[in-house]
This record gives structure tokens, C-alpha cells and sequence, in this order.
């Protein structure tokens, strides 16, 4: 009960604006061409910020979400540099060439990867259940071919860059179960036995995944022998929960009480973009962190246990033997 009322409160209340100048740098954001991801690019330049890169599942979509963020004015009055790339999360291939692209560019500031879905209906991509894939397995294999790209930039400009990727207060309401569960085997194969599947309980438990491992991850980075003379992280990694907003992220649910929710404390999308955008600027204080309403917050009981931590282990070991086969060597460079 007591995490009900905290996210009913956090849905009643309004986010705060960002109050950041972008101007000089360079932010990308995945699934940019609609919901949480477009308002959030069209939020960057509203903030000066100089390149925005809109990765999407298609260049056609790209294109159509780069003219509504062009058409957005910023506060210096000067025009940003938007630029689309494409990048599809259910395909392995898709998000190893995307990355590949990254490594080009002279400078990334942030990196949000926020492109997800929510099915409840089974299907398989790669392999495994469509919802695992695009939202763990094809996100945190970008963000393992991100983190070395990022690290570059901030050597060269003297910054810290984030990593941000999309989480959900649904973390706490999932049930650690069938993640915890196959004490012999693969997690993550068992969670794509369609026998086994949980449709209706699977957006959960893949954001409970999620912070999981971007705990773990953090965790890696602090101890890897890339930090600043500080001992810090040069690479921030946080987790931020937009909170329950007006998408198109739950079209395939059309039940009553989603539709009761959207509509008694569904949060505009525009202000699920500002939590998007404060994650993208935030500081080496969110290493780690579960971030909502703007601010760190604590994460749920599981995930700060040690059967959480355990269990984040297993399921690091599983993703880097998918990672090491789809690009040999790029666990090595975290």
C-alpha cells in the first residue's frame, strides 16, 4: 500500500521543468519519433541544446519526427542540428550497426534509450519473447556498445556523460518469481517459453530486469580502471521513470481499468519528458540510481537485496555470452 500512495502522489504531482542551458552539446534519444521520446527531444532544443539525434525503429518515422522538432523553438533563438538515425531494438544486427554509426561522431553528451514496448500478446524476436528483447537484452547490449563512445567523449571534453535508460515504477509490483525461479538453466530462455510466458505480467517484470541491471552495470563501471582522477565513474548510468503518461506505449491494452488510470492520474507526455530530460543532465550523484518526480528515490525491496543482486549477476552473465557472440570482444571494453 505504502508504494501505491507514493506513485499516486508522484502521479498528482507535476514535475519540475529543467533548468539547464544544452547549449554546445550533443544528446540522442531512441525511440524519438513519438510519445515520451519525442517530447523529450523537442524539450532538448526548447533547452539550446546544439545536436539532437532522433534514433528510431525507421528512417521514415525519423524523418517525420525531425520536422516537428525542428518547427520547436529554442530559448537562444538558434537553430539545432537534428539529426535521424535508424535503429531497430528487436534486431540484434540493427542496434550493432547503429552503434557503429555512434562511434563516428565527435562528441555525445547523453545517450536516453528509451525506446520499449509493452505486448501482451507472445512472439518471439532473436529468439526470445519480443518484450525481453527490445526492452533488456537489445538495450543493454546499445548500452554496452554505447558506454565506450561516451567514456571517449568524456576524455576529449572534459564532461560526464549519461546513460539513461528508461525504467518504470512497475518494478515494484513485479513479481521476482520467474526471474528467481530457474535455479538451474537460463533466465532468460525460460522467460521465451511461451508455455511459461506471462503476457499480462511481462512490461513488470522486464522493467524489474531493467533496474536490476542498471544497478549492476553501475556497479561494474565504478569498479572498472576507466574513472576520473576522482575515482568516479566517467560514464554515468541511471534509471528513470517517466511515470504513467499518455502514450501510444499502451495501445495494446484497451482494458477498462488502464483506460480509468490513464484518465484519473495519467501524466501528459510532455511532462514525462522533462524526467527523461533531467536523467540525460543529471549528475555523478544518479550513478546507479532509480530516478522519479526528477529527484533519486529509493528502488524497490528486491532489487536492493542480495538474492536482487544474485540474480542481476545471472542475468549480466547470460546477456554478456549473447553480447560476446553478436560482437566478440565488446563486454571486455566495459
Amino acid at each position: 500500500m505504502g508504494t501505491l500512495l507514493r506513485f499516486l502522489h508522484g502521479q498528482l504531482s507535476t514535475p519540475p521543468m529543467p533548468a539547464v542551458d544544452l547549449t554546445g552539446r550533443t544528446i540522442l534519444v531512441t525511440g524519438a519519433n513519438s510519445g515520451l521520446g519525442l517530447d523529450a527531444a523537442k524539450l532538448l532544443v526548447q533547452l539550446n541544446c546544439s545536436t539532437v539525434i532522433l534514433a528510431c525503429r525507421s528512417l521514415e518515422k525519423a524523418e517525420k519526427a525531425k520536422e516537428i522538432v525542428q518547427a520547436v523553438p529554442s530559448a537562444n533563438g538558434q537553430k539545432p542540428s537534428v539529426i535521424t538515425m535508424e535503429v531497430d531494438m528487436a534486431s540484434f544486427s540493427s542496434v550493432v550497426a547503429f552503434a557503429q554509426q555512434c562511434d563516428s561522431m565527435p562528441r555525445l553528451d547523453a545517450a536516453v534509450l528509451n525506446a520499449g514496448v509493452d505486448l501482451t500478446e507472445f512472439s518471439l524476436s532473436e529468439g526470445y519473447e519480443t518484450t525481453i528483447t527490445v526492452n533488456v537484452i537489445s538495450t543493454f547490449l546499445l548500452a554496452t556498445l554505447m558506454i565506450p563512445i561516451l567514456r571517449r567523449s568524456a576524455q576529449k571534453h572534459s564532461i560526464s556523460p549519461v546513460l539513461a535508460i528508461t525504467g518504470s515504477v512497475v518494478h515494484f509490483w513485479a513479481s521476482p518469481k520467474d526471474i528467481t525461479r530457474p535455479a538451474e538453466g537460463q533466465i532468460l530462455k525460460t522467460l521465451s517459453d511461451k508455455g511459461k510466458a506471462d503476457m499480462k505480467a511481462r512490461y513488470y517484470l522486464s522493467k524489474l530486469i531493467v533496474m536490476l541491471l542498471v544497478k549492476h552495470l553501475a556497479s561494474l563501471l565504478s569498479h572498472s580502471a576507466q574513472q576520473d582522477p576522482n575515482g568516479k565513474p566517467l560514464v554515468v548510468v541511471n534509471n528513470v521513470a517517466p511515470g504513467f503518461c499518455t502514450t501510444n506505449l499502451f495501445r495494446h491494452e484497451n482494458g477498462f481499468p488502464n483506460n480509468l488510470m490513464l484518465k484519473a492520474v495519467g501524466r501528459p507526455s510532455e511532462q514525462g519528458a522533462r524526467t527523461l530530460v533531467h536523467a540525460a543532465t543529471a549528475g555523478k550523484e544518479t550513478h546507479g540510481q532509480y530516478l522519479s518526480e526528477c529527484r533519486v528515490k529509493s528502488y524497490s525491496d528486491y532489487v536492493k537485496s542480495a538474492e536482487g543482486d544474485r540474480t542481476a549477476n545471472r542475468l549480466w552473465s547470460e546477456l554478456c555470452a549473447i553480447y560476446e557472440e553478436v560482437k566478440p570482444g565488446c563486454t571486455k571494453e566495459l
